[in-house]
């Protein structure tokens, strides 16, 4: 004779389940949210600790209803008049915040911190009709650091898409800027590397110093992720290997100076120059994002930019929430001249941006 248990006689019963409301969920969710901002933006000094963290029976009455689904909840229900104002000038005030001095770059060991790509040497592809001495002329070196850049080659007989080496990093120094933007040098600097996002048209007239190479490339980088549909913008000249006068310019003498082509609404005719920009082509939401990102970044200390420009770009700020303060700090315009904004106009700045980064401890005699 079998025996069985009676529990094994039993059926399983699983007992019914709530259904999630999500409509009730995201309402209480959203509402949480709301308290959580109110008692951050508006405390009351007057009541403890203790009470200023209870709602009033009003607010606490009107959220019950609103979590149980039974209702819309006015938003000056349960938040005070106003609120929705201040959190909204916090939000702006906090994009717009005014640009304080340049600041100091780390240095850990002596040594500055750089985050971004860097490069360990930079070869030149020969191009028909470039020569030994073209060679020596465009990266100021001469016979003997290229022979020593590359052992085993014969310079003196160079053939187009031949690859030579013509810098290489030295691990127990960095770059330094000596003296004024107009009348001083640049020592052991380095390139700008390439990069999907913007085109380098003269690779020997783009070295650097440490902090305005790894500016740059930060900056022009999160252009480029943000618009990827964007044609790449061009960079122009930074300066020389050694620095010193580089022509046309009166500064890019240091290592602290690049030109920038303005990003357009329209395609440009070449990406290997230059081209004027009217004001109706001048792309200024996206200029704007650049300039916030240099400004945001701490490192820069005059953008030139053409006072036309100029006024388009503080139309476009102000538009966007940017406050009289803000603008009048960042742009020299309506004025011609003088003042101590950032942005200010210069000749010869209709077909591109010139950015100048401050001094930093480690250069030497820098102004």
């Amino acid at each position: 004779m079998r025996f069985e248990s009676n529990n094994s006689m039993q059926k399983h019963v699983t007992p019914p389940q709530r259904r999630w409301n999500v409509g009730v969920g995201l309402r209480s969710l959203s509402l949480s949210l709301v308290v959580v901002a109110v008692a951050v933006l508006t405390p009351n000094a007057n009541l403890a600790p203790a009470e200023a963290q209870a709602p009033p029976p009003s607010v606490a009455s009107s959220l019950s209803l609103a979590s149980a689904g039974l209702g819309p909840v006015a938003l000056n229900a349960i938040m005070e008049p106003g609120t929705l104002e201040r959190i909204a000038r916090r939000i702006r005030d906090e994009r717009w915040k005014l640009p304080d001095d340049p600041a100091a770059w780390p240095i850990e060991d002596g040594k500055p911190v750089v985050q971004t790509q860097q490069l360990n040497e930079l070869w030149h592809t020969i191009l028909p009709g470039e020569t030994l001495k073209r060679l020596r002329q465009m990266y100021r070196l001469n016979n003997a650091s290229l022979q020593r850049l590359n052992p085993g080659v014969n310079l003196n007989d160079l053939s187009p898409g031949q690859r030579i080496r013509v810098w290489e990093r030295d691990p127990d120094t960095f770059s330094k800027s000596y003296g004024a933007a107009n009348r001083g040098r640049l020592f052991n600097g380095e390139p700008l590397p390439d990069s999907p996002y913007y085109r380098i048209l003269y690779p020997h007239r783009a070295f650097g110093t440490y902090y305005t190479v790894s500016e740059v490339s930060r900056v022009l980088n999160n252009y480029g992720k943000a618009y990827p549909d964007s044609e790449p913008l061009m960079v122009g000249d930074i300066s020389f290997r050694v620095g010193r006068k580089i022509h046309p310019h009166a500064s890019h003498r240091t290592g602290r100076d690049i030109d920038i082509s303005y990003p357009r609404k329209n395609a440009a005719k070449t990406l290997r120059r230059f081209g004027h920009v009217r004001r109706n082509e001048l792309d200024a939401k996206k200029l704007l994002v650049i300039l916030k990102d240099l400004l945001d970044g701490g490192h820069v200390e005059y953008i030139f930019i053409d006072r036309w420009h100029q006024r388009t770009l503080r139309a476009e700020a102000l538009a966007q929430g940017a406050t009289e303060e803000w603008v009048d700090r960042v742009f020299q315009y309506p004025a011609y001249s003088g003042g101590d904004a950032i942005v200010r106009h210069a000749r010869g700045h209709h077909k591109h941006f010139h950015v100048r980064f401050a001094c930093q401890e480690t250069d030497r005699r820098c102004r």
